[in-house]
């Protein structure tokens, strides 16, 4: 009987811890949460315009951007998290620069700002602290161009990406994220000039679960 007592304990423990990992496996990913990314961009804008020097041009350059992100996770199964999302620039980006020939020789330089995300993200758990995941995101930026013939101007370009990444519960309230996104903008005119944005990144992200 005394047997039959120490077993009956054994597995009542076992079967309580079991059930507490698979709780705490579910919480993973889910629930309110907000962090810092540093991305690695690439920044490209084609040109066309007026002035036949500039018209048919690209700029390509590389650079990192800075962004506050806050987010929510919900259960969409046992397996599967949804993952709404907001994120804002802290740090301006380089859009490159473009040397031009309107009766003399100019240039003309530019600057992406104030970039701003909306996305969603669903995701399939890899065992109980792994996350990998779709994303889908609508994109709003602001470009900021010097004109050394002009007084340069500024513009608002929209746009949406796509992109994918896995995530990581290093902790239940730690979690590390680590993605990569194209983003196609929308063609926008400043002075005689439009250009087309398209981003390309790499992103690792640290964020705090509440």
């Amino acid at each position: 009987m005394k047997h039959t007592s120490l077993a009956i304990a054994a597995a009542t423990l076992l079967a309580g811890a079991g059930t507490a990992f698979a709780q705490t496996a579910q919480q993973n990913f889910v629930g309110p949460a907000i962090g810092l990314t540093v991305s690695s961009v690439q920044n490209k804008v084609d040109y066309e315009s007026t002035i036949a020097s500039i018209n048919g041009q690209s700029t390509q350059v590389n650079d990192t951007e800075a962004s506050l992100i806050a987010s929510y996770g919900f259960a969409m199964s046992q397996n599967w998290v949804g993952t709404f999302g907001i994120a804002y620039s802290v740090k301006s980006s380089d859009a490159g620069s473009v040397n031009y020939t309107a009766g003399t020789a100019q240039s003309f330089s530019g600057k992406f700002k104030d970039h701003l995300a909306l996305s969603f993200a669903p995701g399939y758990r890899v065992g109980a602290n792994t996350l990998v995941y779709g994303k889908l995101a609508y994109h709003q930026l602001k470009s900021e161009f010097t004109d050394t013939a002009s007084s340069g101007g500024s513009n608002t370009h929209s746009g949406t990406g796509i992109g994918f990444g896995v995530a990581f519960a290093v902790t239940p309230k730690v979690e590390l994220r680590t993605e990569y996104e194209v983003v196609n903008y929308s063609s926008e005119k400043t002075q005689l000039t439009t250009g087309k944005p398209e981003i390309s990144g790499l992103t690792l992200g640290l964020l705090y679960k509440f």
